[in-house]
């Protein structure tokens, strides 16, 4: 399996996209937030790495070895970040709730949030302009 390729389950990584269509989309963002930001090595047994099977069960982690195995796979960092943080926002946590369960700076967690925002903004300028009105960008 080529792990550069997008799937169309849409996580926002090629990465979570190529381990959601073996092991699903949860599992995925799990294994990711555990090994967030290293080369994970894929083993032929999941025996071999138990940190695999803690972090996602014994089922996902023997179909994610049979699938997979002898591959080295870079966890994203950003893309898991991102996702947890607006989860636990959604769950209603306060920024340094979230700060420090993730390990992460306040600071880190209002950019995070903010990486939305720029959509949001886009379409609120997509309003009629005034024609009386002068361009001023």
């Amino acid at each position: 399996m080529n792990l550069q390729v997008a799937s169309p389950s849409g996580t926002g990584s090629r990465v979570l996209d190529d381990l959601a269509d073996v092991i699903g989309e949860e599992a995925a963002c799990k294994l990711a937030f555990r090994f967030r930001g290293l080369r994970l090595y894929i083993p032929k047994d999941p025996a071999s790495d138990p940190r695999i099977a803690e972090a996602i069960g014994e089922d996902l982690a023997a179909r994610l070895c049979d699938a997979l195995y002898r591959t080295t796979i870079p966890m994203p960092v950003r893309e898991v970040e991102r996702r947890m943080v607006h989860s636990l926002a959604a769950q209603g946590m306060t920024r340094q709730a979230i700060a420090e369960r993730l390990h992460i700076t306040e600071r880190q967690v209002y950019r995070l949030l903010e990486s939305a925002a720029p959509a949001i903004r886009r379409v609120r300028r997509a309003r009629p302009i005034d024609p009386r009105q002068i361009d001023m960008f």
